[in-house]
């Protein structure tokens, strides 16, 4: 029997929704969207998107059978706000969810095939990156993912990827000059997650992992945040109040 299943990812400055069946091995896109949310929060507009994305496809939340989401790296806030809004759909629908990388969400993009390493700009002088090949069945891992400067990737890359890869993703116009030339001349520079690549990060998720554990699932940071290093810088002086 087929399995309505949705998915979504917020973790770059695309917001990425996509619907469709999950029968056996086989996987059917019914319903995609991706909007650019660069200079916006994607937190306001999530709900309403999802309700119009189901409607498009004609299917009433209540018949989803699986939800997926993308978990991170990325930017933070948008991870949690995919986390928290999926969790709150499978609790409420009792299905299972299935946590996706958003690297490989990012690996899976429309125009993407072979191997691929993606990229997703984490500051500091860092990248997010993994290597995958994608295939039809949607991008296959090849290594963990990892948070350093681009120079250890490269370095720990498996033999032979680099001279047939391309570099998807956000991050690569961050690290163009530092990619070899070969790999720059191959690079897509993607302004982050699409919902072709979702949808084939979680068409593999759903036909060949096991499902998160609701409770306890947790958005993927790989490295602490400005306030937990005690880096951020306060916008306006304290304010003590007069009734202290």
């Amino acid at each position: 029997m087929a399995t309505w299943l949705l998915a979504l990812d917020t973790s770059t400055p695309r917001t990425a929704l996509a619907v469709g069946r999950i029968d056996g091995d086989a996987a059917e896109l019914v319903a995609h969207a991706t909007h650019d949310d660069r200079g916006k929060p994607a937190s306001a507009e999530l709900s309403p998107r999802i309700s119009a994305l189901l409607a498009e496809a004609g299917v009433p939340a209540r018949a989803l059978g699986a939800v997926a989401c993308g978990l991170g790296p990325g930017m933070f806030t948008g991870s949690r706000v995919a986390l928290a809004t999926a969790k709150g759909l499978a609790l409420g629908l009792g299905c299972p969810l299935f946590g996706l990388s958003t690297l490989a969400v990012v690996a899976g993009a429309e125009a993407t095939r072979g191997p691929v390493l993606a990229l997703l700009d984490a500051r500091r002088g860092d990248v997010y990156a993994a290597p995958f090949v994608v295939g039809d069945d949607g991008p296959e891992r090849l290594a963990e993912d990892r948070c350093c400067p681009l120079a250890h990737v490269l370095a720990d890359l498996p033999a032979g990827f680099a001279a047939q890869a391309r570099a998807v993703g956000p991050g690569v116009n961050v690290v163009a000059d530092a990619l070899p030339a070969d790999l720059r001349a191959r690079s897509l520079a993607l302004p982050g997650a699409d919902a072709p690549g979702l949808w084939a990060a979680a068409a593999r998720a759903a036909r060949r992992e096991a499902p998160a554990d609701v409770a306890t699932v947790d958005a993927v940071y790989l490295r602490a945040s400005y306030a937990e290093l005690g880096l951020n810088t306060p916008k306006r002086p304290p304010y003590r109040s007069p009734f202290v």
